[in-house]
């Protein structure tokens, strides 16, 4: 294990590495912070960068661990050493050099619909119980609000068994129809994946004897636990995997007319650097590769991701909790930010309401009406917003026109999203942004419940149950309100009841 340290200048900010850790940043003077992405172990998207306030960035090819302790990194590495390097002085200039020298934008982004419409997920209605019947109605039941059609995407549960990518007969009678109807009723639908296989099944079997899957270090089938339980994993470092995986995708897409896929899992720590593979490649490798593939349909989503900023990808943040506390709602904006600073600009918060769906089973008849209103409000001038949990059926009449609300208020926005996705694709710049890196040397280093939408709209939501005001830190200049006052900058507070979002345009 090799070591060096880097002591942080004078009022130096550190951000990166793991988009989950958002929430941690920046790293300071005062910070007690370590991570480890060799490989990753966390659950969401994660590069081999750091970028500082003062224009600083550090970077390596692979993973490393990192401390931040005494007002001074330390990072250890076995593969290759992070390199220090200088780029202007500020946040944006270190994130603009860093993108530019290792992960350039190469023109392409997802379907415009990501970003116009809201996309809706089956997972926390029918959990593990998706059915033909099921989904149709809560698709019905979409439009019967007044939300408008979007992406549709069926999770976990529709196919026969992990590795056999086939509608379950019974719980699906007629697929075909059922995507024929959905897409007249306005919908993409999309079914969920991943690259597991089930062992003792026909697929494992021959996948095993065609050395596709991986193998751990003795050179046996790898048996790896997850939150299913234990599956084999396919190899993708093998392109006989990638061919075989791909053949069932598209002939979804072609016998049945499905738009695309939700790639997830594919985590580095389902994988060991150990292992034995047909490329000799790392844990974080394959969670690489599995963006690549996925990337060859234009209608996906991601969770996890590894150096795959300037692939076309959905990148949603991990399951939250229907909570107020720090993996709930609070944890959107840093954490969206931080995507962000990653690369990762085609982003999308988790599920409305949460989408860790033990919060929706242990909390049952107790959800918190406010919280997803509140959800719903701060992903709504966020490149993209999810519904899982039904507005209709869990929120009173009054409240699920709140959502509805939201919903009016990103499709409003669309023109000026689809132009930032433009602007990603083409530059690489975050669509949503720190603050502090659209407003350099303003103080805003620690602002973690407000974001920028490009390069003007500031964006401050209610995060905290009860409140019906906020304080809200504007920059330099003129700023229209949301309710169309005008003010100048600084700091100041504003009436935010459970109908209002505050936002603000630059103005001058």
């Amino acid at each position: 294990m090799n070591e060096r340290e880097i002591f942080l200048l004078p009022e130096e900010c550190w951000y990166g590495i793991r988009a989950a850790d958002g929430i941690h940043m920046p790293l300071t003077a005062a910070s007690d912070y370590a991570a480890d992405i060799d490989p990753n172990g966390d659950c969401n998207q994660s590069a081999p960068l750091l970028l500082s306030n003062r224009g600083r960035y550090i970077w390596s090819d692979t993973g490393f661990h990192i401390t931040c302790r005494g007002g001074k990194l330390r990072l250890s590495w076995t593969k290759q050493e992070p390199v220090l390097y200088q780029a202007g002085e500020t946040l944006r200039s270190a994130y603009r050099e860093a993108r530019k020298r290792f992960f350039p934008a190469d023109g392409r982004f997802p379907p415009e619909e990501f970003f116009i419409y809201p996309q809706y997920n089956t997972w926390i209605e029918l959990m593990y119980d998706q059915n033909q019947e099921d989904v149709l109605r809560y698709a019905q039941g979409i439009l019967d609000s007044g939300l408008p059609a979007g992406i549709l995407m069926i999770d976990d549960g529709w196919a026969e068994d992990y590795g056999c990518w086939k509608f379950h007969p019974t719980r699906f009678p007629q697929p075909k129809a059922m995507v024929e109807e959905l897409h007249a009723m306005g919908f993409r639908v999309m079914l969920w994946t991943c690259p597991f296989i089930s062992p003792d099944s026909a697929e494992f079997r021959c996948l095993r004897d065609r050395k596709l899957l991986v193998r751990d270090g003795q050179g046996q089938t790898a048996i790896r636990e997850w939150w299913n339980g234990y599956s084999a994993v396919l190899d993708l470092s093998n392109p006989d995997a990638a061919v075989w995986y791909r053949g069932k995708l598209d002939t979804l897409m072609g016998d049945y007319g499905v738009d695309g896929f939700k790639f997830d899992a594919g985590d580095g720590q389902f994988y060991r650097d150990g292992d034995q593979t047909f490329g000799h490649v790392s844990a974080n490798d394959q969670t690489r590769l599995w963006g690549e593939l996925g990337a060859l349909y234009p209608y996906n989503e991601f969770r996890a991701g590894f150096r795959c900023a300037e692939l076309p990808l959905v990148q949603r943040l991990a399951d939250k909790y229907h909570s107020w506390e720090l993996n709930g709602v609070t944890s959107l904006i840093p954490n969206q930010v931080m995507q962000g600073l990653l690369g990762y600009a085609f982003t999308c918060p988790d599920m409305i309401g949460g989408g860790d769906f033990m919060s929706f089973l242990t909390q049952g008849d107790q959800l918190d009406e406010e919280l997803f209103v509140r959800y719903a409000q701060c992903a709504a001038l966020m490149p993209m917003m999810q519904f899982s949990a039904a507005p209709w059926r869990i929120l009173s009449a009054e409240n699920a026109v709140l959502c509805v609300e939201a919903a009016e208020l990103h499709l409003s926005f669309a023109g000026r999203i689809l132009d930032l996705a433009r602007q990603a694709a083409r530059e690489g710049e975050p669509i949503v942004r720190h603050m502090a890196y659209q407003f350099p040397g303003e103080g805003f280093e620690q602002v973690s419940d407000q974001f920028v939408l490009g390069d003007d709209i500031v964006v401050a939501p209610v995060l905290r149950k009860g409140e019906r005001k906020r304080i809200v830190r504007l920059p330099a200049g003129r700023w229209r309100h949301d309710d169309g006052t005008v003010s100048g900058g600084g700091e100041m507070t504003v009436d935010a009841p459970l109908s209002r979002l505050p936002w603000f345009e630059k103005i001058g």
